[in-house]
């Protein structure tokens, strides 16, 4: 861990840190460091460019170009001062310089010495320093306040760093991921493609489709002059919907159908990027002659320029200069400017370019470092991935055009590596001394192992993709190998100092005892695994190969770094070394070591009986076989020669205990005894650098040796290989299982002595005193640990073995564990090599194991292991996911890595689908249908099986076809496969390559529908012991999800476009290719030629490429595990704070040595947000309870957390970018991190784009597992109470009941699941105002709850009140119904009443015309009047008031006269008139309508109101 790290994310000290990790690992691993100290600022000077655009003027005055200041760690060196100059904008433009301290003359007239080191070195002022100098050595002459300051000093230009200055100005005007950079040449299409911007900008459709808009946008004409003006040009933009939110165009399970292939988003678009230049090359004319070489000419490079110049640049000791040079004829003399004097070379390129070209310099500054705006996509979305292999997407467009005249891209090697032909290449990279002699850095530091293991990483990462490259030109047939005598199966190859081999072609016929071709390709994968094992425990002086496989295009290679002197004479120099080791003294045998040794053993006796190997018995005999090399374990080449080495045999010592190894006793020919850890298979040699190498790692494990009694030959049908081996996951489970078991017995019998004890001291006391006190331990667990459904039997049993391991131990009665010994001979049961003289058969190729007898613990622990595996660590798998402590299990490939982090390896999938249909039957064991998260399970089992038996079969069709002819073996095994529904007869094509008239037939071409299905079946039957039912195919088979899993892991990229996979969906296809055709415009139409409909699904033209699957054996780093793990313990002990900075410190490394674009630094990202997440949770639960506790004295929920949220959402969101980069965008890693991102999301108050995220989740579970997931459930309500909080009701009530719904069809209606979505509804429903519904549903969650959890469980209780709740709600709104209707009542008897009074009193008035009162009496349409008494009486009645003897109110009597004055006056109510007193009634209620004339008048008063207003 770096200093640097220390003092930005640690403020406690390293030694807290060295301490939790101790008690993490059990073992002091870290020593105590001492606190950084932070070093004063360091000011760094720099030269001044030649041209004044070269450094853009900042807009801050204040701010200088010509100097910077940094704060640095005392630890780091001067090469991480220059990475941080380069990308400064003050001096990104420097060429190749060095960095100094200010000249001070000494004594000697040289710079003063400042420092002498204790390897001699010097530190002078004005000298150059050294890169690998640290900031604290090169300043320890000054005082702790000293000024520090470095200068920047131009250095003179060889070839290299002018090469390397070429390089640089490509990053610079073509950096990665534009439209610019056209000089990569990827093994792939779109390699690390990322859509996570689309998805948080919303600009992606429902249906897929990114979304554009034309904009205009000024740029450069590219003319000088008067004509020079900017021109406006039209281009697309992606824009974002202008929906509300992401499921406003939602319409419940009919309105969500599946996204259709050839609309998902892969990719985003490349940044678009103007060029700085028309074009950069290296020139023709290089390399530069003798002569001129002589003069300083270093390089010359030809330069095409905006304004239409095209120039020859040349570069010499002191820098750049423009030559008279043109294209055809070389003149490196100084171009000159009108007639001045020659200007003197400038020595950086860019500073030069600048000068040359205006619009170099105006379209360089917009762009990184220089541009001052804030970049359009994250750069980790764009950068190159430098330590990882990229992700190829399953479905890709072809681009158009397929490629792009780049002369550069062919001159990158040069620009590499300097070479200008095969002559000047220099030797390829050792790989060998490069791992090694990086695994033999000191370790003693944490700075030291951080170091070491970020170069470790680097250069795996590099020899992965050397071997990735070398495969491709072996397979291509570019490289000849080196036994070509030998059966083609059995050659050999080197490239690049890789050692090639086929990793599943038996030819020498070495696993032909264990199954032949099949054995070895298992053991190969096996031998990796185990590589990767050893090179994590990285034992000091153990020494394993570069080792990397790559399966392509159906053939697995193996690649492996040449151990040393392999390929040498060892005969020869065996022979004089036994000679020279005779006639010298002990001193110089000692001297030579005894690597020559072979028969050394840990007991005197047979220490006494060693031999050297030209002496040994068996080597007089088989001399010809014996391997000069090995000098531990059994020669697979002659089985009866045991090699053993006593150095050998204690660095194995590590092994054994690390991985619980018994040590065991092995035989020789002669009987002599040979104590091994590991299998006696597992190979130690001894190279020619004195290395001892391990080889054949498959052994460290020990065998399965229950399949192989069970499961190997079942009615004659035989597993492919006997190579079955138990994982290390399940040993370290079945170890942990065992401790625990042995921790409870030894508990018991201490607790029984102590209480016989106990009861012998208080013997006079009646009744035994432990009785009352057992039985609350004794009670049955808490009911809300485990709810009470019907269970089958196996699912009881393996419950209640969970229950019985997780029973507290008291720790205090076991004393020391060290007691406890449980360890495996990974020897025992093995089938042994026969030798030349041994009689075999058919039957049995290989000789029974020596070693079976069960007495032995670490035999018999072996036989008790294979048994965990089938009768705990199988139902255990399956309990989990019954009861939902397994989330994730969305496609094959998790289900796998699940499984083999468990120990559980794939050859027990039928096993697991069987234990899947025994934990769904009945109490009594009746059969039932597997429901809920089982059923769920078993499809992606039996997809699973189906996909692993495809991809055998596919394998063997492919694996000796040539490139073009794979295209047609794989479309038609497409077509068979899941082309069938719409073509239920597809032709094979082949085209001949024609080279020969006697090419027969490949076997794909007989290959018919009938025939692969009947093929799968049996290879199902044969591997995993489980029959696929026929018509699964048919009705069950997930063809698109088939798809994707085929395409990513078995490397294959296709077309992008809509596959038809049955006639159904062909028709409808049909309809939308109409549609849009008639949407087209004429003229296009005219130009197009009609589409033609396919005969079959898919075609060879949809094969794109097959993509290398690579497995490497690089380990995960240890030192930022451990910090890691000791910040997820510090915050289970409760220092939160501390916790998380443990935590950050760890993601620090993990950046430090992986690099940020790395799967397991996403990994690591997740995890920390994770945890944020989860512990604002318990915040918030924590201040709910204490509300509900104590409502005054509660805290403000709107209070702040405490914790860093922002950092979280930022940290999931670049792990959501890496995934996606490195995983896939369709990737089950991918769609886990983007749901979290959206509850993080949620959670710090960013509901819109929460709501995205939680679409695009839907949209991967769509693509990746499909419908009838409950995992999908969660997401559905997850996002409706993100809805409700956004006011959203009536959508989030469309979401509940959707999630409703599918969890009934899961899961049935007595489920605990359906229970709780219940309760999720119920909310819902009360939300949107339906008590009646909210009830109902609150009322069937009760039901439930109460027979699963039982009447005490919270939640039960919890939703017990919530009905309560409701009803009393309900009861209320039903007596506010009842007053209302009372009230109407009354009001229409008092009504009646006041009707009945006015006929009685005013019966008599019945309106007069009033006509001849007004002063114009010749109106004739005269109105009726109303008296005064009869509108108060009617009034009254409105109003529900009653009335007195005179047909007054009786509230209003006391001033009926002045009202009577006032209304003869001035009251208009005559202007009605009137028919009868309900329309008064209902006019003084305002319940009568106005007139249509009334209406047209507001209206248009209204409008014209407006338009006054807007003229305003």
């Amino acid at each position: 861990m770096s200093d640097q790290m220390q003092q930005q994310q640690q403020p406690f000290g390293q030694a807290d840190v060295a301490r939790d990790v101790a008690q993490v690992n059990g073992e002091e691993k870290v020593e105590d460091q001492p606190e950084a100290v932070r070093l004063p600022p360091l000011a760094i000077r720099f030269p001044t460019p030649t041209c004044p655009r070269t450094v853009p003027k900042p807009k801050d005055s204040s701010e200088p170009r010509d100097s910077l200041t940094i704060y640095p760690q005392p630890t780091e060196t001067m090469q991480d001062i220059k990475l941080l100059i380069n990308d400064w904008v003050g001096a990104y433009w420097l060429g190749p310089y060095s960095l100094r301290l200010p000249f001070v003359k000494g004594d000697d007239g040289r710079g003063k010495i400042f420092t002498k080191k204790e390897d001699l070195s010097e530190i002078r002022a004005g000298e150059r320093l050294n890169e690998w100098l640290e900031i604290q050595d090169a300043f320890a002459h000054l005082e702790e306040d000293g000024e520090r300051v470095l200068e920047v000093v131009k250095e003179p230009y060889g070839e290299f760093t002018a090469r390397q200055s070429v390089l640089r100005i490509l990053e610079l005007i073509a950096p990665t991921g534009t439209t610019a950079n056209t000089t990569t040449a990827p093994i792939a299409l779109q390699p690390g493609s990322t859509i996570f911007e689309s998805v948080r900008d919303g600009v992606l459709s429902s249906g897929g489709e990114t979304q554009y808009e034309e904009v205009e946008v000024s740029l450069p004409s590219g003319r000088k002059g008067k004509g020079g003006k900017k021109e406006l040009v039209k281009v697309k933009r992606a824009v974002s919907n202008d929906k509300l939110h992401a499921f406003s165009d939602w319409k419940g399970p009919e309105g969500w159908t599946s996204t259709k292939l050839g609309e998902l988003p892969l990719s985003q678009s490349p940044l678009e990027v103007l060029p700085c230049l028309k074009s950069i090359q290296i020139s023709p004319f290089n390399p530069p002659p003798p002569h001129l070489r002589q003069l300083g000419h270093q390089l010359y490079l030809q330069v095409a320029l905006l304004e239409g110049e095209t120039v020859t640049i040349i570069c010499t000791t002191r820098g750049w200069y423009v030559s008279k040079s043109n294209v055809n004829q070389f003149d490196p003399s100084t171009r000159t400017d009108n007639n001045g004097p020659n200007p003197s070379p400038t020595h950086s390129l860019i500073d030069l370019l600048h000068s040359l070209s205006p619009l170099f310099s105006e379209r360089l500054s917009k762009l990184s470092p220089l541009s001052t705006e804030p970049p359009s996509l994250d750069p980790i979305s764009t950068v190159a991935i430098p330590q990882a292999e990229p992700a190829y997407p399953w479905l890709a467009n072809i681009p158009k055009p397929a490629t792009s005249a780049e002369i550069l891209r062919t001159q990158l090697a040069f620009l590499h590596t300097g070479a200008y032909g095969a002559d000047s290449i220099d030797a390829a990279r050792d790989w060998n001394e490069e791992i090694q002699g990086i695994r033999e850095l000191p370790r003693g530091s944490m700075q030291e192992r951080v170091f070491r293991e970020k170069m470790l990483q680097k250069v795996w990462a590099e020899f992965d993709q050397a071997a990735i490259r070398a495969v491709q030109t072996v397979s291509r047939g570019d490289i000849p190998a080196i036994n070509p005598s030998e059966d083609p199966k059995a050659h050999m190859y080197l490239q690049s100092n890789i050692f090639i081999t086929q990793g599943d072609s038996d030819a020498l016929n070495a696993y032909g005892h264990l199954g032949g071709d099949a054995a070895m390709r298992i053991s190969h994968g096996k031998d990796a695994a185990g590589v990767k094992l050893l090179n994590k425990l990285d034992v000091d002086g153990l020494y394993m190969l570069g080792h990397t496989i790559v399966d392509w295009q159906g053939k697995r290679w193996i690649c492996q770094s040449i151990l040393p002197g392999i390929f040498s004479n060892r005969k020869k120099e065996e022979e004089e070394g036994d000679q020279e080791s005779n006639s010298a003294e002990d001193g110089e045998a000692q001297k030579k070591e005894d690597w020559v040794k072979v028969g050394d053993s840990p007991t005197k006796a047979s220490a006494d009986k060693s031999v050297d190997v030209g002496e040994a018995g068996q080597t007089d005999v088989e001399g010809e076989n014996e391997n000069p090399m090995m000098i531990y374990g059994i020669d697979s080449e002659n089985p009866t020669s045991v090699h053993w080495d006593k150095a050998t045999h204690k660095l194995m010592a590590t092994v054994g205990q690390a991985q619980k190894l018994a040590a065991h006793k092995i035989k020789d020919e002669k009987g002599v005894e040979h104590e091994f850890y590991a299998s006696s298979e597992v190979k130690g040699l001894k190279g020619t650098d004195g290395r001892r190498y391990l080889l054949d790692a498959q052994r460290l494990s020990p065998v399965d040796i229950e399949w192989l009694e069970k499961d190997y030959d079942i009615e004659g049908a035989k597993y492919p290989h006997r190579l079955t081996m138990l994982r290390p996951e399940l040993l370290e489970t079945f170890w942990e299982s065992e401790l625990k078991r042995w921790a409870r017995g030894v508990a018991e019998k201490a607790k029984a002595k102590q209480d016989e004890q106990a009861s012998k001291d208080k013997a006079q006391e009646a009744g035994p005193s432990t009785t009352d006190e057992d039985k609350p331990e004794g009670q049955a667990p808490d009911e809300s640990s485990t709810p009470k459904e019907e269970q089958s039997p196996a699912a009881e049993a393996a419950a209640a073995h969970r229950a019985e391991e997780e029973k507290p131990v008291d720790a205090s009665m076991i004393g020391d564990i060290k007691q406890f010994e449980l360890k495996f001979n990974p020897d025992a049961f093995v089938d042994q090599i026969p030798s030349k003289d041994s009689t075999i058969s058919d039957d049995q190729p290989f000789l029974p194991s020596t070693i079976t007898d069960e007495s032995d613990p670490s035999v018999k622990a072996v036989r008790d292991a294979s048994v965990f595996l089938r009768s705990i660590a199988i139902p255990a798998v399956v309990l989990d996911v019954l009861t939902g402590n397994t989330s994730g299990l969305m496609d094959g490939a998790s289900l796998t890595k699940h499984l083999h982090g468990r120990g559980i390896n794939m050859r027990y999938l039928g096993h697991l689908a069987n234990t899947i249909k025994q934990f769904s039957a009945g109490p009594e064991g009746e059969v039932r249908k597997e429901t809920g998260h089982l059923a769920a399970l078993k499809a992606i089992v039996l997809q699973e099986m189906i996909f692993r038996a495809c991809k055998h079969i596919l394998r063997t069709l492919i694996s000796n076809l040539q490139p073009e002819t794979t295209t047609y073996a794989v479309s038609h095994f497409l077509n068979c496969l899941l082309g069938s529904s719409y073509n239920s007869s597809p032709s094979a094509i082949f085209n001949p390559i024609g080279i020969s008239d006697r090419e027969e037939q490949p076997e794909y071409t007989k290959l018919t529908p009938e025939s692969l299905r009947k093929a799968i079946i049996d290879a199902v039957k044969l591997r995993f012991r489980f029959t696929v039912d026929e018509a699964h195919f048919e009705e069950s088979l997930k063809k698109r999800q088939l798809l994707r899993e085929l395409a990513v892991r078995f490397g294959i990229q296709l077309a992008q476009r809509d596959y038809v996979f049955d006639k159904d969906q062909d028709s409808s296809s049909t309809e939308d290719e109409k549609d849009i055709k008639q949407s087209k415009d004429k003229k296009n139409k005219k130009n197009k030629a009609p589409v033609q409909k396919r005969l079959n699904t898919f075609e060879p033209e949809d094969i794109l490429t097959l993509v290398p699957v690579v497995k490497s054996t690089a380990p995960t780093v240890t030192v930022a595990e451990e910090i890691l793990e000791a910040g997820r313990n510090t915050i289970n002990r409760g220092s939160i704070d501390l916790g998380l900075e443990f935590m950050l410190e760890g993601l620090q490394l993990y950046e430090n040595i992986y690099s940020v674009i790395h799967p397991e630094v996403a990994s690591v990202y997740n995890q920390y947000s994770q945890a944020i997440h989860q512990l604002a949770r318990l915040k918030i639960q924590q201040v709910a309870a204490q509300a509900a506790a104590n409502p005054e004295g509660a805290a403000d929920p709107e209070q702040p957390l405490g914790l860093d949220i922002s950092t979280a959402l930022r940290l999931q969101r670049q792990a959501v970018i890496v995934a996606e980069r490195t995983l896939g965008v369709y990737h089950s890693e991918t769609a886990g991190y983007y749901f979290n991102l959206a509850m993080l999301e949620n959670l710090e108050g960013n509901p819109q784009q929460a709501l995205r995220y939680f679409r695009h989740v839907l949209r991967l579970w769509d693509v990746i597992h499909g419908p009838n997931h409950p995992e999908i459930n969660t997401v559905l309500s997850n996002a409706g109470v993100v809805l409700q909080a956004i006011n959203e009701t009536s959508l989030a009530l469309v979401l509940q009941q959707q999630a409703y719904d599918s969890t009934l069809s899961l899961f049935g209606d007595s489920h605990i699941q359906t229970g709780q979505v219940l309760h999720q509804l119920t909310q819902s429903h009360f939300l949107a105002g339906d008590m009646a519904a909210a009830l109902s549903t609150s009322e069937k969650a009760l039901d439930i709850f109460s027979a699963r959890l039982g009447e005490e469980h919270s939640q039960t209780q919890e939703v017990k009140k919530n009905v309560e709740l409701l009803r009393a709600v309900i009861d209320n709104v039903e007596k506010q119904k009842e007053r209302n209707e009372q009230l109407k009542k009354d009001q229409q008897e008092r009504l009646k009443a006041a009707k009945e009074r006015i006929q009685l009193t005013g019966g008599g008035i019945k309106g007069r015309r009033i006509g001849s009162t007004l002063a114009n009496g010749s109106s004739s349409g005269g109105v009726r009047i109303v008296d005064p008494a009869t509108l108060a009486a009617a009034a009254a009645a409105a109003a529900g008031h009653s009335l007195d003897a005179g047909g007054q109110p009786a509230a209003a009597s006391a001033s009926s006269a002045e009202g009577e004055g006032q209304m003869a006056e001035g009251s208009n109510i005559g202007t009605r008139g009137t028919e009868s007193v309900e329309e008064l009634v209902r006019f003084i209620q305002g319940q009568q309508q106005p007139s249509a004339s009334a209406a047209r008048r507001g209206k248009n008063a209204l409008r014209g109101k407006r338009r006054t207003g807007a003229k305003r």
